[in-house]
């Protein structure tokens, strides 16, 4: 044993029977007695998820040591390795311990590969004790971590615990843009600060600024951002993984209301906190194309993001305006708190010039969804999309603890958006079904293309630390898509 290995402290799962554990591990004679003996005496515990802080004798050498509950492993899905893992970091974290010997051989299960497990582990190292704290005085220093891991073939666990890595830190800073403080976070800023983060990357940046968005005809991203000091951008990001296959593209289209005070139609002084996250959308398709990336997946991705404040001004967009989309739309306007449809209809347009396979549009939309299904759960509307493609997304965001359930688009709300007497769309009518409205409305500017458009206004953000991480912006839905584009990257 080296001086660094004597120094860590030993990290074990612990089963609910330990005679479930794997021969390797029950070989292993004098730590197995020991865990026996510790269990036996309840000093530590099988519970899912409880962590216990002790020492342990082996050899004649007292070792300190960590063990987290692990239930039935026969019985564990992913999500349960999710808490567990969210739960050891966030306990090594906050003691804090920071060198470890894992033995990982101990934390296996039948029912879930040893892939899965050691990439979820180095995702919830890096998600679960995500912190934001950039604006305090009083900011604690990172939290580092180093890992042993204790089998003989190290390396393959440490690429896959890595994979896991990087998918944490693009959910981090996803994190990091939308908790950010809306006088810091305008268009402008989220605009050069994306351009900036992937400088050094294989993703492209481009930026309208807000005289060629209204020279180009972005007319709905104007009338939503020319009542506001910090005028509007449009960001465009293209990552080309698949060059071979220059046709074969997937476009992601995010909504980024820096901040929405509801303009003319203006929130209540307790509706209008906390939507400085009226930008998740668009932070979160910044996070799916950084985990992309720094994956290397082989594929096109084009992600559009509209970025705009909603202000009351002068020149603000009024109640029953008419503007003109980039699509030669003409919309009214009766409601200037349903602005981010507006945004979203020039965006997806844009996108769609980029001829790609399939949209996927992700946007904080409508209180409605949250009626509709809660706060934890998104909803998704599918136009034209095979279901064969929408269930292998959603099957994918069960396994990885997102849920998302279907909402469907008809003829009603095909009809309702077409229903002003002015124009030849209305952003808004007085009806129930208002999450069904809206998704009709932003996903008539894809034509005939595959369009899927997720609600994520409930789980974009949390109330609540969770074995996740802390309260505010989530990332909700880049573990789903990336692990899905990964899936179909690899076919």
């Amino acid at each position: 044993m080296t001086k660094q290995q004597h120094q860590s402290v030993l990290v074990v799962g612990v089963p609910e029977h330990l005679t479930q554990y794997d021969d390797e591990v029950k070989s292993e004679q004098p730590l197995y007695n020991a865990l026996t003996e510790l269990k036996k005496n309840h000093i530590i515990v099988s519970q899912l998820g409880k962590v216990r802080h002790t020492s342990i004798h082996i050899n004649n050498e007292l070792q300190p040591i960590v063990t987290i509950g692990l239930g039935n492993i026969n019985q564990l899905n992913q999500k349960d390795y999710l808490k567990i893992w969210g739960n050891l970091f966030q306990y090594l974290k906050n003691e804090p311990i920071s060198h470890i010997r894992l033995k990982q051989n101990t934390f296996l299960a039948k029912s879930v590969d040893a892939e899965i497990i050691y990439k979820l582990m180095g995702l919830q190292s890096e998600q679960s004790i995500y912190q934001f704290d950039h604006y305090r005085s009083d900011k604690k220093a990172p939290f580092k971590l180093e890992i042993i891991f204790d089998n003989q073939k190290p390396n393959s666990v440490e690429k896959l615990f890595q994979k896991g890595k990087i998918l944490g830190r693009a959910i981090n800073h996803a994190r990091d843009l939308g908790n950010t403080p809306p006088n810091i976070m305008t268009p402008q800023y989220l605009a050069e600060s994306t351009s900036s983060y992937f400088s050094s990357t294989s993703v492209t940046v481009n930026i309208k600024d807000e005289k060629e968005l209204q020279q180009e005809g972005f007319g709905l991203i104007h009338a939503v951002g020319k009542g506001s000091i910090h005028p509007p951008r449009l960001i465009t990001l293209e990552y080309h993984g698949d060059p071979e296959h220059e046709s074969d593209m997937i476009a992601l289209v995010g909504k980024g209301i820096t901040y929405d005070s509801g303009g003319y139609s203006i929130k209540s002084k307790t509706g209008m906190p906390s939507m400085k996250y009226d930008m998740c959308g668009a932070a979160n398709v910044i996070g799916i194309v950084d985990a992309v990336q720094a994956l290397g997946l082989k594929m096109n991705i084009v992600a559009v993001i509209a970025a705009a404040e909603n202000m009351i001004a002068n020149n603000a967009m009024k109640p029953d305006d008419v503007f003109t989309a980039l699509s030669g739309d003409t919309v009214e306007v009766p409601n200037t708190d349903a602005e981010g449809r507006l945004v979203l209809g020039d965006a997806t347009f844009y996108a769609n010039q980029y001829q790609p396979q399939l949209i996927m549009d992700f946007a904080t939309l409508t209180g409605a969804a949250i009626v509709a299904l809660g706060e934890d759960k998104a909803a998704v509307f599918n136009k034209n999309v095979e279901q064969q493609t929408l269930s292998s997304i959603l099957q994918v965001a069960q396994s990885a603890d997102e849920p998302v359930f279907e909402l469907p688009i008809t003829d009603t709300e095909r009809q309702s958006i077409k229903s002003s007497e002015v124009a030849d769309l209305t952003n808004h009518v007085n009806a129930q079904g208002r999450a069904l409205f809206a998704a009709a409305f932003v996903t008539h500017f894809s034509g005939s293309t595959p369009h899927l458009h997720f609600d994520i206004a409930g789980p974009a953000t949390s109330q609540k630390q969770t074995y996740k991480g802390p309260k505010g912006a989530t990332g909700y839905m880049i573990t789903t898509i990336v692990e899905w584009l990964t899936q179909k990257s690899q076919f």
